[in-house]
């Protein structure tokens, strides 16, 4: 048995299951067309994806003018047939044995490829294939090989959030950045790490041999605006050509797990490393991804160990409402998070004020000034609930303003309501929401 092809560090744990793969060629394949000398060789998995097969005009010619025209599945004892979905649920990775044919004019040419999954020392599932090529046609495969993987990395820029694990496919976001209220200096901080990453930092790693994976962590307490900064952030890179991934933590099959599971941030980054474009990752509620049975997964990704990350950059941007619960192996070790950003409530008047008109929009009064002080030190989801709520009570009175004592009796409302849940909190020894920032 003839066998080419590399097999690092990485491929290791593959090592038992290629030996069972290649031994079924050696003596199932390789004999029946020993006239044609056939080279065992380590393929890669793309050639296995279905949904880039699906993707080869029919006429498009590789090396030596042939043509790939079809492939036929096989029975094989030592690599059952099993299917991989992609983040939408399509077929795409199919296991098992195949013969691909290729044509030029009226002659055939036949390749057996096999492929079957192992898991390897953390507890992995990978692919791992090898195929059977006739010697003389070793350069075509290699022509097929490449367009192969130039179609599994043509992933197109759109205007759509891909949604991994979701209860939907994609979504479009509405945020703009300039929507976002933020202290100055912090809003500006963070955008600019985010965009110098795609515009300098890539080629920084790359120079430093590192790969090009940027990790940060928006932390605050619930409602002080870290999903509309995703939102936002997200806008701004679909605008710039960017792929963008939502990895949500719904869980889409009832009495299942499936909600915060490693195997979506795998799927995610699998999906960025095979995109051409630079890509951005966002992840929320991480600290819900730390429980014991997959934390080692997650800290060996934010590593960067089993992470495939594409040449364009790809960057995480991950969120939480409870910093503390955070493994400090995450927290504090270099490397696993770049940057840590602090999302505060609000803490001066000129930013509730700033909120507090947005949300009101053209019902707007100078007199509702006189509330702002009260607001300052909530969350911005707390002020914006102060201004639907009012709103909707000017929707059922049908007027046409909205007064300050409306506006003040709406803040009072719902600020009862959390003093309830808070003393409800406090006697269950629980965390409590709903008193201001102590900002002095």
């Amino acid at each position: 048995m003839v066998t080419y092809g590399c097999c690092g560090p990485e491929l290791a744990g593959s090592a038992l299951k290629m030996d069972v793969l290649g031994s079924w060629l050696d003596t199932d394949w390789i004999p029946d067309h020993a006239q044609q000398n056939p080279i065992m060789l380590f393929s890669p998995q793309y050639i296995f994806d279905l949904s880039v097969l699906a993707k080869f005009v029919p006429d498009f010619a590789l090396g030596e003018d042939y043509r790939f025209v079809d492939i036929t599945p096989v029975d094989c004892p030592v690599a059952l047939r099993m299917n991989d979905l992609d983040y939408v649920g399509r077929v795409t990775h199919q296991t098992g044995a195949n013969i691909y044919v290729f044509a030029r004019d009226e002659e055939r040419v036949e390749v057996m490829v096999v492929a079957s999954y192992y898991t390897d020392e953390v507890n992995c599932w990978r692919m791992t294939c090898l195929a059977a090529v006739p010697e003389a046609f070793i350069p075509v495969w290699f022509s097929f090989s490449e367009e192969c993987k130039r179609l599994s990395e043509a992933l197109e820029a759109t205007d759509k959030v891909i949604v991994i694990g979701g209860k939907s496919e994609s979504f479009v976001p509405k945020v703009h950045w300039d929507e976002i209220v933020l202290p100055d200096k912090l809003k500006h901080d963070l955008m600019e790490d985010v965009s110098s990453f795609f515009t300098k930092g890539v080629d920084v790693y790359r120079r430093l041999n590192l790969k090009p994976f940027r990790k940060l962590l928006l932390a605050g307490v619930p409602g002080t605006g870290k999903t509309m900064i995703c939102s936002a952030l997200a806008k701004w890179a679909l605008e710039q050509k960017h792929v963008v991934i939502y990895v949500s933590s719904a869980v889409r099959r009832q009495g299942t797990d499936y909600g915060a599971s490693f195997d979506k941030i795998e799927q995610a980054l699998s999906v960025a490393a095979s995109s051409s474009l630079p890509t951005l990752i966002l992840l929320e509620e991480l600290d819900a991804y730390l429980h014991e049975e997959e934390k080692a997964l997650v800290l060996n990704v934010l590593d960067g160990n089993e992470s495939e990350i594409n040449d364009k950059g790809t960057l995480l941007i991950a969120t939480t409402n409870y910093p503390e619960a955070i493994d400090e192996r995450v927290l504090k070790r270099p490397g696993r998070l770049d940057r840590i950003f602090i999302i505060p409530e609000t803490r001066a008047a000129v930013d509730a004020e700033k909120m507090l008109r947005q949300y009101l929009g053209t019902f707007w009064q100078d007199d509702h000034k006189g509330l702002i002080p009260a607001l300052v030190g909530y969350p911005g989801a707390f002020i914006r609930e102060v201004a639907v709520y009012a709103l909707t009570q000017c929707a059922y009175d049908d007027l046409t303003e909205l007064s300050y004592e409306l506006l003040e009796r709406s803040f009072n409302g719902l600020k009862s309501q959390l003093d309830a849940r808070d003393d409800f909190l406090k006697k269950r020894g629980g965390m409590m929401f709903s008193s201001p920032v102590n900002i002095n």
